[in-house]
């Protein structure tokens, strides 16, 4: 839950500093998968979406929010238990045994390994932060094997791109002049300004990032299809970066670090500059 600030900082007002922390927070070269809600309600969704990636695909999840969705509120229907897609694990069993020997890091297509339960005879193994052997989960110096667990570490957080929906345009056309390209809890006011600019005959659209580590799949192709990109960002320009390093776009950053979210008319504006320059 992102506020302002490091520390304490300011704890009451909101901010989306955290971004880089989520992606880059970790020694080794040991990617991690980081989505975003964007609504007090989205919370809920994208809670069990975290929890969906964490167990289908055996990795750590981030899940951000920020200062101004936690001091929001909106109607929710709370839901039914039925109703709620299914989380499916992967558990391992005795019979997951090669030649006698159980191999807790043998991945499936998603280069995620099975659940071996604790106390399930036959599946003991070794766990801890040594570098492991391939498969078998032996204590490894082997070079080679040290970059190819290094490799398959950063391709198992992108294969997650295959079971994660394309991105879509929140509001306006598919292509375009302008994109305003937002992610968390900046969504409301984004939504807003590019309606009324949009109802003012301006030719621009709205998207919203939920997956943040890896990117949808169709992303890049969607950002290509603007003749500019702009992203507000509570921060010092921190998505902006990510897009630029990733699709090699020339995205605009437009940021405000002053603990209080973009108004509907600082966001009218800036997207006007678009049009009058």
């Amino acid at each position: 839950m992102q506020r302002g600030g490091p520390s304490t900082g300011l704890p009451t007002k909101t901010e989306q500093a955290d971004l880089f922390q989520a992606m880059y927070g970790r020694n080794g070269e040991a990617p991690v998968a980081v989505i975003a809600a964007y609504s007090p309600t989205d919370c809920f969704d994208t809670t069990f979406e975290a929890c969906r990636l964490a167990v289908e695909h055996m990795t750590p999840v981030f899940m951000l929010s920020d200062g101004y969705i936690a001091n929001g509120t909106e109607p929710w229907k709370f839901p039914k238990a039925e109703s709620l897609p299914e989380i499916i694990p992967t558990f391992a069993t005795a019979e997951d045994k090669a030649d006698g020997k159980f191999l807790p890091y043998k991945r499936n297509e998603k280069l995620a390994r099975k659940w071996a339960v604790p106390g399930v005879k036959g599946l003991e193994h070794r766990v801890g932060g040594l570098e492991k052997e391939n498969e078998t989960g032996n204590i490894s110096y082997d070079p080679e094997n040290h970059e190819l667990m290094v490799r398959l570490r950063a391709e198992k957080i992108e294969k997650i791109a295959d079971y994660i929906p394309l991105q879509t345009v929140d509001n306006g056309n598919p292509t375009g002049k302008v994109a305003i390209v937002g992610w968390g809890g900046t969504y409301g006011s984004i939504k807003a300004a590019v309606k009324e600019c949009r109802e003012e005959g301006l030719d621009v659209s709205h998207i919203h990032i939920k997956y943040l580590n890896p990117f949808p799949k169709n992303l890049g192709e969607l950002l290509y299809g603007f003749d500019k990109i702009i992203v507000p960002e509570i921060n010092r320009g921190q998505l902006v970066s990510l897009l630029r390093d990733k699709y090699l776009v020339p995205a605009i950053g437009y940021n405000k670090v002053q603990g209080s979210p973009f108004s509907i008319g600082e966001l009218k504006t800036r997207i006007k500059q678009e049009f009058t320059s």
